[in-house]
Protein backbone atom coordinates (compact mmCIF):
# COMPACT_ATOMS: atom_id res chain seq x y z
CA UNK A 1 0.00 0.00 0.00
CA UNK A 2 2.54 2.49 0.88
CA UNK A 3 4.49 1.85 -2.60
CA UNK A 4 1.49 2.68 -4.40
CA UNK A 5 0.78 5.49 -2.48
CA UNK A 6 4.75 6.90 -3.63
CA UNK A 7 3.98 6.03 -7.26
CA UNK A 8 0.53 8.44 -7.15
CA UNK A 9 2.71 11.21 -5.14
CA UNK A 10 5.41 11.02 -8.34
CA UNK A 11 2.61 10.98 -10.94
CA UNK A 12 1.14 13.96 -9.54
CA UNK A 13 4.42 15.95 -9.03
CA UNK A 14 5.63 14.53 -12.18
CA UNK A 15 2.24 14.63 -14.39
CA UNK A 16 3.17 17.17 -16.72
CA UNK A 17 6.99 15.98 -17.64
CA UNK A 18 5.41 12.95 -18.08
CA UNK A 19 2.66 14.14 -20.95
CA UNK A 20 5.37 16.03 -22.48
CA UNK A 21 7.70 13.51 -22.71
CA UNK A 22 4.64 11.35 -23.98
CA UNK A 23 3.81 13.81 -26.69
CA UNK A 24 7.90 14.13 -27.47
CA UNK A 25 7.70 10.51 -27.84
CA UNK A 26 4.68 10.76 -30.21
CA UNK A 27 6.31 13.19 -32.07
CA UNK A 28 9.05 12.08 -32.43
CA UNK A 29 7.87 8.92 -33.55
CA UNK A 30 5.57 10.56 -36.52
CA UNK A 31 8.30 12.86 -37.84
CA UNK A 32 10.99 9.70 -38.30
CA UNK A 33 8.29 7.83 -39.96
CA UNK A 34 7.75 10.84 -42.60
CA UNK A 35 11.34 11.43 -42.74
CA UNK A 36 12.27 7.65 -43.57
CA UNK A 37 8.99 6.35 -45.08
CA UNK A 38 9.90 4.59 -48.79
CA UNK A 39 8.23 6.95 -50.76
CA UNK A 40 10.29 6.93 -53.61
CA UNK A 41 10.03 2.61 -53.12
CA UNK A 42 6.31 2.86 -53.01
CA UNK A 43 5.91 5.09 -55.85
CA UNK A 44 7.69 2.27 -58.22
CA UNK A 45 5.28 -0.26 -56.68
CA UNK A 46 2.16 1.32 -57.05
CA UNK A 47 2.95 2.34 -61.13
CA UNK A 48 4.79 -1.50 -61.62
CA UNK A 49 1.99 -3.23 -59.85
CA UNK A 50 -0.63 -0.73 -61.98
CA UNK A 51 1.93 -1.96 -65.23
CA UNK A 52 1.65 -5.35 -64.20
CA UNK A 53 -2.21 -5.65 -63.97
CA UNK A 54 -2.73 -3.67 -67.33
CA UNK A 55 -0.09 -4.52 -69.29
CA UNK A 56 0.67 -1.02 -70.47
CA UNK A 57 3.79 1.14 -69.87
CA UNK A 58 2.89 4.19 -67.41
CA UNK A 59 3.86 7.43 -67.85
CA UNK A 60 3.43 10.61 -66.01
CA UNK A 61 3.45 14.65 -66.00
CA UNK A 62 4.21 14.88 -62.32
CA UNK A 63 3.58 13.41 -59.11
CA UNK A 64 3.72 14.36 -55.24
CA UNK A 65 3.29 13.07 -51.99
CA UNK A 66 0.11 13.59 -49.59
CA UNK A 67 0.21 14.26 -45.80
CA UNK A 68 0.00 11.32 -44.41
CA UNK A 69 0.60 8.93 -46.30
CA UNK A 70 -0.49 8.87 -50.01
CA UNK A 71 0.57 9.92 -53.82
CA UNK A 72 -1.14 12.02 -56.15
CA UNK A 73 -0.17 11.37 -60.54
CA UNK A 74 -1.03 14.46 -62.89
CA UNK A 75 -0.73 13.96 -66.21
CA UNK A 76 -1.15 10.16 -66.44
CA UNK A 77 -0.83 8.40 -69.46
CA UNK A 78 -1.31 4.02 -69.95
CA UNK A 79 -0.18 2.88 -73.23
CA UNK A 80 -0.38 -0.04 -75.44
CA UNK A 81 3.91 -1.89 -74.17
CA UNK A 82 4.82 -3.37 -77.08
CA UNK A 83 2.86 -2.01 -79.63
CA UNK A 84 3.53 -0.15 -82.94
CA UNK A 85 3.97 3.81 -82.21
CA UNK A 86 3.16 2.69 -78.46
CA UNK A 87 -0.52 4.11 -78.23
CA UNK A 88 -1.84 5.74 -75.62
CA UNK A 89 -4.67 3.36 -74.12
CA UNK A 90 -5.76 6.36 -71.30
CA UNK A 91 -5.48 9.29 -70.11
CA UNK A 92 -5.79 9.75 -66.46
CA UNK A 93 -5.69 14.15 -65.63
CA UNK A 94 -5.60 13.18 -62.14
CA UNK A 95 -4.96 9.82 -59.96
CA UNK A 96 -4.67 9.76 -56.23
CA UNK A 97 -4.01 7.24 -53.83
CA UNK A 98 -4.33 7.31 -49.79
CA UNK A 99 -2.70 4.40 -47.96
CA UNK A 100 -4.90 5.24 -44.35
CA UNK A 101 -2.23 4.21 -40.91
CA UNK A 102 -5.28 1.13 -40.09
CA UNK A 103 -4.00 -0.63 -43.66
CA UNK A 104 -0.63 0.15 -42.60
CA UNK A 105 -0.99 -0.62 -38.79
CA UNK A 106 -3.12 -4.29 -39.73
CA UNK A 107 -0.29 -4.89 -43.09
CA UNK A 108 -3.67 -5.08 -45.07
CA UNK A 109 -2.97 -3.75 -48.34
CA UNK A 110 -6.27 -1.77 -49.13
CA UNK A 111 -5.90 1.65 -50.12
CA UNK A 112 -8.67 4.75 -51.37
CA UNK A 113 -8.48 5.87 -55.16
CA UNK A 114 -9.76 8.99 -56.38
CA UNK A 115 -9.55 10.05 -60.04
CA UNK A 116 -10.47 12.78 -62.61
CA UNK A 117 -10.41 11.44 -66.20
CA UNK A 118 -12.03 12.36 -69.38
CA UNK A 119 -14.27 14.92 -67.64
CA UNK A 120 -15.46 12.40 -64.74
CA UNK A 121 -14.70 11.23 -61.76
CA UNK A 122 -13.85 7.67 -60.40
CA UNK A 123 -13.56 7.08 -56.16
CA UNK A 124 -12.80 3.15 -55.02
CA UNK A 125 -10.99 0.83 -53.27
CA UNK A 126 -7.84 -0.89 -54.40
CA UNK A 127 -6.48 -4.26 -52.64
CA UNK A 128 -2.98 -4.97 -53.77
CA UNK A 129 -1.33 -8.46 -52.81
CA UNK A 130 0.48 -9.87 -54.88
CA UNK A 131 -2.17 -13.13 -55.47
CA UNK A 132 -5.23 -11.30 -55.14
CA UNK A 133 -5.41 -7.69 -57.05
CA UNK A 134 -9.24 -6.00 -56.40
CA UNK A 135 -10.57 -3.28 -57.91
CA UNK A 136 -14.17 -1.19 -56.70
CA UNK A 137 -15.03 1.59 -57.76
CA UNK A 138 -17.87 4.09 -58.42
CA UNK A 139 -17.48 6.24 -61.77
CA UNK A 140 -19.92 9.24 -62.64
CA UNK A 141 -20.22 11.27 -66.09
CA UNK A 142 -17.30 9.68 -68.07
CA UNK A 143 -17.15 11.57 -71.65
CA UNK A 144 -17.06 8.66 -74.24
CA UNK A 145 -16.30 10.86 -76.90
CA UNK A 146 -12.86 11.61 -75.20
CA UNK A 147 -12.10 7.81 -74.82
CA UNK A 148 -9.35 6.70 -76.88
CA UNK A 149 -10.06 3.30 -77.77
CA UNK A 150 -13.54 4.24 -78.24
CA UNK A 151 -12.42 6.67 -81.26
CA UNK A 152 -10.87 4.00 -83.73
CA UNK A 153 -14.28 2.23 -83.82
CA UNK A 154 -15.91 3.38 -87.34
CA UNK A 155 -18.99 4.20 -85.17
CA UNK A 156 -19.42 7.81 -83.50
CA UNK A 157 -20.74 6.84 -79.74
CA UNK A 158 -21.39 10.27 -77.69
CA UNK A 159 -22.75 10.24 -73.45
CA UNK A 160 -21.74 10.27 -70.14
CA UNK A 161 -21.30 7.35 -68.45
CA UNK A 162 -21.92 6.28 -64.95
CA UNK A 163 -21.47 2.97 -63.23
CA UNK A 164 -19.53 0.85 -60.80
CA UNK A 165 -17.44 -2.24 -61.17
CA UNK A 166 -15.67 -4.61 -59.70
CA UNK A 167 -12.14 -6.63 -61.19
CA UNK A 168 -10.05 -9.06 -59.84
CA UNK A 169 -6.83 -9.24 -61.15
CA UNK A 170 -5.29 -12.88 -60.72
CA UNK A 171 -2.44 -13.98 -62.21
CA UNK A 172 -2.22 -10.16 -64.50
CA UNK A 173 -5.91 -12.08 -65.92
CA UNK A 174 -8.81 -9.32 -65.36
CA UNK A 175 -11.97 -10.63 -64.44
CA UNK A 176 -14.85 -9.28 -63.14
CA UNK A 177 -18.19 -7.28 -63.83
CA UNK A 178 -19.23 -3.48 -65.09
CA UNK A 179 -22.51 -2.06 -64.71
CA UNK A 180 -23.09 0.90 -67.00
CA UNK A 181 -25.57 4.18 -67.60
CA UNK A 182 -25.76 6.44 -70.08
CA UNK A 183 -27.73 9.35 -70.23
CA UNK A 184 -28.30 11.58 -73.46
CA UNK A 185 -26.23 9.37 -75.70
CA UNK A 186 -26.03 9.19 -79.46
CA UNK A 187 -25.28 6.77 -82.17
CA UNK A 188 -23.74 8.03 -85.56
CA UNK A 189 -22.28 6.96 -88.80
CA UNK A 190 -23.33 3.47 -88.74
CA UNK A 191 -22.85 1.69 -92.27
CA UNK A 192 -25.61 -0.99 -92.64
CA UNK A 193 -25.28 -2.68 -95.83
CA UNK A 194 -23.41 0.34 -97.77
CA UNK A 195 -26.00 2.75 -96.33
CA UNK A 196 -24.89 5.54 -93.42
CA UNK A 197 -28.00 5.87 -91.03
CA UNK A 198 -28.87 8.97 -89.75
CA UNK A 199 -27.83 9.84 -86.00
CA UNK A 200 -29.82 7.78 -83.43
CA UNK A 201 -30.47 9.72 -80.15
CA UNK A 202 -30.41 7.48 -76.97
CA UNK A 203 -32.59 8.82 -74.13
CA UNK A 204 -30.86 6.18 -71.86
CA UNK A 205 -28.81 3.23 -72.47
CA UNK A 206 -28.01 0.60 -69.44
CA UNK A 207 -26.65 -2.97 -68.66
CA UNK A 208 -23.95 -5.05 -67.37
CA UNK A 209 -20.47 -6.00 -69.16
CA UNK A 210 -18.53 -9.03 -67.98
CA UNK A 211 -14.83 -8.95 -67.80
CA UNK A 212 -12.77 -12.14 -68.56
CA UNK A 213 -9.06 -11.71 -69.75
CA UNK A 214 -9.21 -9.73 -72.90
CA UNK A 215 -12.91 -9.85 -73.51
CA UNK A 216 -15.61 -8.09 -72.79
CA UNK A 217 -19.12 -9.77 -72.89
CA UNK A 218 -22.71 -7.55 -73.13
CA UNK A 219 -24.89 -8.86 -71.06
CA UNK A 220 -27.88 -7.51 -73.11
CA UNK A 221 -27.52 -3.64 -72.86
CA UNK A 222 -30.74 -1.85 -73.15
CA UNK A 223 -31.23 1.16 -75.08
CA UNK A 224 -34.57 3.32 -75.54
CA UNK A 225 -35.46 6.87 -76.92
CA UNK A 226 -39.05 8.23 -77.89
CA UNK A 227 -39.09 6.28 -81.17
CA UNK A 228 -36.60 2.87 -80.53
CA UNK A 229 -35.68 0.52 -77.86
CA UNK A 230 -33.81 -2.90 -78.42
CA UNK A 231 -30.27 -4.82 -76.58
CA UNK A 232 -27.05 -5.36 -77.85
CA UNK A 233 -25.76 -8.31 -76.68
CA UNK A 234 -22.27 -10.15 -77.67
CA UNK A 235 -18.44 -10.04 -76.95
CA UNK A 236 -15.51 -7.73 -77.70
CA UNK A 237 -12.93 -8.89 -77.60
CA UNK A 238 -9.71 -6.66 -77.25
CA UNK A 239 -6.93 -5.92 -79.31
CA UNK A 240 -3.74 -6.93 -77.37
CA UNK A 241 -0.08 -6.96 -78.69
CA UNK A 242 0.19 -7.91 -82.42
CA UNK A 243 -3.73 -9.68 -82.24
CA UNK A 244 -6.29 -7.46 -83.49
CA UNK A 245 -9.73 -6.45 -81.75
CA UNK A 246 -12.60 -8.46 -82.62
CA UNK A 247 -17.09 -8.34 -82.57
CA UNK A 248 -19.21 -10.56 -82.30
CA UNK A 249 -22.49 -8.42 -81.42
CA UNK A 250 -25.99 -8.65 -81.75
CA UNK A 251 -28.60 -5.73 -81.94
CA UNK A 252 -31.81 -6.33 -81.64
CA UNK A 253 -34.06 -3.45 -81.81
CA UNK A 254 -38.09 -1.90 -82.91
CA UNK A 255 -38.83 1.09 -84.27
CA UNK A 256 -42.07 3.76 -83.83
CA UNK A 257 -44.19 5.22 -86.65
CA UNK A 258 -41.44 7.98 -87.34
CA UNK A 259 -38.23 6.00 -87.84
CA UNK A 260 -40.09 3.63 -89.86
CA UNK A 261 -40.44 6.67 -92.52
CA UNK A 262 -36.95 7.93 -91.64
CA UNK A 263 -35.45 4.27 -92.18
CA UNK A 264 -38.11 2.71 -94.91
CA UNK A 265 -35.43 1.68 -96.98
CA UNK A 266 -33.14 -0.12 -94.78
CA UNK A 267 -35.86 -1.38 -93.19
CA UNK A 268 -36.85 -3.55 -96.03
CA UNK A 269 -33.90 -4.64 -96.31
CA UNK A 270 -33.48 -6.02 -93.07
CA UNK A 271 -37.08 -7.22 -93.25
CA UNK A 272 -36.42 -11.01 -93.21
CA UNK A 273 -34.97 -10.76 -89.31
CA UNK A 274 -38.17 -9.10 -88.19
CA UNK A 275 -39.43 -11.68 -85.44
CA UNK A 276 -43.14 -11.97 -84.22
CA UNK A 277 -42.76 -9.15 -81.60
CA UNK A 278 -41.72 -6.75 -84.01
CA UNK A 279 -38.11 -6.50 -83.53
CA UNK A 280 -35.45 -6.29 -86.29
CA UNK A 281 -32.26 -8.20 -85.77
CA UNK A 282 -28.42 -6.71 -86.97
CA UNK A 283 -25.03 -8.10 -86.35
CA UNK A 284 -21.70 -6.63 -85.97
CA UNK A 285 -18.26 -8.83 -86.54
CA UNK A 286 -14.81 -8.50 -87.34
CA UNK A 287 -12.08 -6.29 -86.96
CA UNK A 288 -13.32 -3.66 -84.37
CA UNK A 289 -11.15 -0.79 -86.53
CA UNK A 290 -13.56 -1.96 -89.63
CA UNK A 291 -15.98 -4.49 -88.79
CA UNK A 292 -19.28 -5.48 -91.00
CA UNK A 293 -23.11 -4.99 -90.46
CA UNK A 294 -24.97 -6.94 -91.86
CA UNK A 295 -28.12 -9.42 -90.73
Amino acid sequence: MKSLSLIRQFLRRNIKAIIGYILFCIAAFVLFFIILFPREEIRERIIYEIEKSTSTEIRTASDKWLFPVGLKFTGMELRNRGAINNPILARIDRFEIDIPFGSIASFSPVSNIAAALYGGTVNGTLTMRSDNRILKADWANIDVTRIERLKSVPVTIEGKVSGDLVIRLAANKPEGQIRILVKDGKFGKLKVMGFTLPDIPLDELNGTVDIKDNTLSLKELRFKNSDIKGSIKGDIKLASGSEPGNLDLAIRFSVGEKMKVQYQGILSFISQTKDREGYYTLHIKGDTKKPTVGI
